[in-house]
């Protein structure tokens, strides 16, 4: 578990919770999962202000792509970003700076099974819109997908859907990147001198060697599945 989170809050025109009880929320959630709160992001009832204007929003971007905290709590997706793409967007920028987001709804939400975050998309739309039917289209693909331990959401660095939008391959040219990671970590590399020479963050270089397994079997000709779930490729 993390140590260091933070808030952020924002209030729309169709909200039903006031700031005050945002924070409220989202304190009382960092109380029982035992974190150390040292900063509210607070944008206030800004209804037109999803523009540049967004001081908090982006300062609290800024601080999470700057590593100065370990975690960001919202009471649900809605408060996340304007729409769904950027709220999608956005919690796959927090995982790749290596934040964790947690929603008081739901919880931490795993990068590796971010189907709950998509739900909390989609809920927050659907409270806004009434598009319940879309919801429910979407939980019933998600079902689908880990029954047929099909990979969910976006994929992570170096790996792409294959042509049936199913499982995990290589992007041409990078898994080579990935690999030369490997070879310089086995020779004593620190993540700082592997970082000078690779085109990726820290954050990912660690996910990168987390992953090795994975990787690895992949480079064998493997595809990956649900939560990274090693499939074997097909006798030829």
């Amino acid at each position: 578990m993390t140590d260091t989170a933070r808030i952020y809050v924002r209030l729309s025109d169709r909200s039903n919770r006031s700031i005050d009880g945002q924070i409220e929320d989202c304190r009382a959630y960092a109380d029982r999962q035992g974190f150390d709160v040292d900063r509210v992001y607070n944008e206030g009832q800004r209804v037109s202000g999803w523009d540049g204007t967004r001081e908090d929003y982006n300062d609290m971007l800024q601080d999470a792509e700057n590593g100065e905290f370990d975690a960001l709590i919202v009471r649900d997706g809605s408060r996340f970003g304007r729409d769904k793409r950027e709220r999608i967007r956005r919690f796959f920028d927090l995982d790749e700076w290596g934040v964790e987001l947690h929603t008081v709804s739901r919880g931490y939400v795993d990068p590796e099974d971010p189907s709950d975050f998509l739900m909390e998309v989609f809920k927050a739309m659907s409270d806004d819109h009434g598009k319940r039917d879309e919801v429910e289209r979407l939980k019933s693909e998600m079902e689908k997908r880990k029954e047929k331990n099909w990979y969910i959401g976006e994929a992570p660095t170096a790996l792409q859907y294959d042509d049936d939008k199913r499982f995990l391959e290589p992007v041409d040219g990078q898994l080579d990147t990935v690999l030369r990671v490997y070879e310089l970590r086995d020779d004593g590399a620190t993540y700082r001198d592997i970082e000078e020479d690779v085109p990726w963050s820290l954050p990912t270089i660690g996910k990168l060697i987390d992953r090795r397994e994975q990787y690895e079997a992949v480079a064998d000709g493997a595809r990956l599945g649900f939560k990274l779930t090693i499939v074997e490729p097909e006798p030829a």
